[in-house]
């Protein structure tokens, strides 16, 4: 085996590692955000959920859980790969949306795993973009 191949199997990997590790947190936060109650939404140290309307919390719920499963199921099911980079524009929105609420609520506690998760992100973004896989 080539060290060419060795590299592009490696990047590979690495890739399929970071979209699981992206699209986990949003899994987790499309779920408690879609199914947990108002009482509870409201209970929860988010910035912006207890000013929304149920029905867009639910909404935004729904988008990361698609978003999420976006970035894994074209390598499981054989989807085109434009849909990892849709997906990833779309989660890189939420990421940039979050993150400048908090920032205007002056909620930094959780600066720091949302700038990793924009950076994963945008790698996945930017290895699409690369192969060529657009929209």
């Amino acid at each position: 085996m080539s060290a060419t191949v060795t590299q592009s199997r490696a990047w590979s990997i690495a890739l399929w590692v970071i979209r699981v590790l992206v699209a986990i947190p949003f899994f987790l936060a499309a779920w408690l955000e879609g199914m947990s109650s108002p009482e509870t939404l409201a209970a929860l140290d988010l910035v912006w959920i207890p000013d929304a309307p149920l029905w867009l919390v639910r909404l935004v719920a729904g988008i990361e859980g698609l978003a999420a499963l976006g970035l894994i199921l074209p390598g499981l099911v054989r989807l085109p790969p434009a849909t990892v980079t849709v997906a990833a524009l779309v989660l890189l929105v939420i990421q940039i949306a979050a993150l400048g609420l908090d920032l205007a609520a002056g909620s930094l506690s959780d600066l720091p795993v949302k700038a990793v998760i924009l950076a994963l992100t945008l790698i996945i973004l930017w290895a699409q973009l690369r192969r060529g896989s657009i929209a």
